[in-house]
């Protein structure tokens, strides 16, 4: 795996987003974050400090392996929805009727996609690599988009890059085609959003539910009348207390496994 990076002399790495691209620091700061979580949540069911820190330390392992890669999938949708806009620019550039070619339609949308994003943004890099390529080297921009769309993985891209290389030179109609090509793409994107937009509700949801327990446990552990002192003592209560923390991990891997969609 490579951390995303620009050398100073301009060469720009090639990102493989199926892969983490998060750096050595960015893992150790989420596994030490998931660990404090867990070991405070371990700790309110148990109060035995050593229990809660070598169970937060353990488990927060795996959580931090799916934080990693719930990092990835959302830097590929955001590489998704980047490229809407890019296909929206070309688009117009190509369809506006004075017969532009499709690689100054290219090289004129890095202007715009500066100023829609940040010189960082990954589609800024993306489509920069792929026109200093062709400027400098002669390779086509079908090549260019094919290889950005293997190391995307992402199909929308493959689409437009298999399109682009079908009808490139053949078709007066290019201008139309790469205008179907940007709705499909657009409609199937805001689909997603909707999608993702629905079960906001039902994340805030899940999370309440999962942080509710903890809070009772809490408020009733603390007004001093000792009603939970056997949760914390006895036998049954530490196994009360076993069956809380598994039901609340269970719950919370339930909830991020539901909340995956792929559309």
């Amino acid at each position: 795996m490579s951390k995303t990076a620009e050398k100073s002399s301009g060469e720009k790495i090639r990102i493989k987003y199926y892969e983490c691209n998060m750096t050595k620091q960015q893992h150790l700061l989420a596994y030490l974050a998931f660990a404090a979580a867990i070991g405070v949540i371990l700790f309110i069911y148990y109060r035995l400090l050593p229990l809660a820190v070598a169970g937060g330390l353990l488990i927060a392992i795996p959580q931090e392996k799916n934080y990693s890669k719930s990092v990835m999938r959302k830097r590929q949708n955001r590489l998704r929805l980047q490229f809407k806009e890019f296909l929206e620019i070309v688009s117009i550039s190509v369809s506006g009727g004075s017969g532009r070619s499709m690689e100054n339609a290219v090289t004129d949308s890095l202007r715009e996609l500066r100023m829609v994003f940040n010189e960082d943004a990954d589609i800024v890099r993306e489509i920069g690599l792929i026109v200093r390529e062709y400027e400098q080297a002669g390779i086509p921009m079908t090549e260019g988009f094919t290889e950005l769309g293997e190391r995307s993985e992402i199909d929308d891209i493959l689409s437009f890059a298999t399109i682009y290389r079908t009808i490139e030179g053949k078709t007066s109609d290019f201008g139309y085609i790469i205008a179907q090509t940007r709705d499909i793409i657009k409609d199937k994107v805001e689909i997603t959003m909707e999608i993702e937009t629905s079960i906001t509700s039902a994340k805030s949801e899940a999370t309440m539910m999962l942080i509710l327990p903890l809070v009772l446990v809490i408020l009733m552990s603390t007004m001093g009348s000792g009603f939970l002192d056997a949760l914390f003592t006895t036998a049954i209560g530490r196994a009360s207390a076993t069956v809380g923390v598994i039901c609340t991990f269970v719950s919370y891997v339930i909830a991020t496994r539901a909340t995956e969609i792929e559309v």
